[in-house]
């Protein structure tokens, strides 16, 4: 999945008012987490431009994401190290 481009809607924190987040899966670890380099929009301030997600659900997977099905996830900004920070979403993620 290395590549691909992904959105990602973000429906919590409830304030978030920065829209939709853009990026390109950089890392697939185990299929079991993602890590997306985001591209940063203009008048925009990130935690950091990368981002952890993992699927949510009975049977947590982004093969549906294969299919152009969206997944839930939950969301932790990473620092340079790839340590995770505080502050994070759930939203959902889509190929774009």
């Amino acid at each position: 999945m290395r590549g691909t481009q992904v959105r990602i809607i973000v429906h919590e924190p409830d304030d978030w008012k920065n829209g939709n987040l853009f990026g390109t899966i950089v890392n697939d670890r185990g299929g079991k987490r993602l890590v997306v380099e985001l591209i940063k929009p203009k008048d925009f301030i990130l935690l950091s431009n990368l981002i952890e997600l993992r699927p949510r659900g009975l049977k947590p997977s982004f093969k549906p994401l294969m299919q152009y099905y969206s997944v839930m996830v939950d969301g932790l900004f990473l620092d340079n190290e790839g340590n995770s920070m505080k502050g994070g979403i759930y939203g959902s993620v889509t190929i774009d």
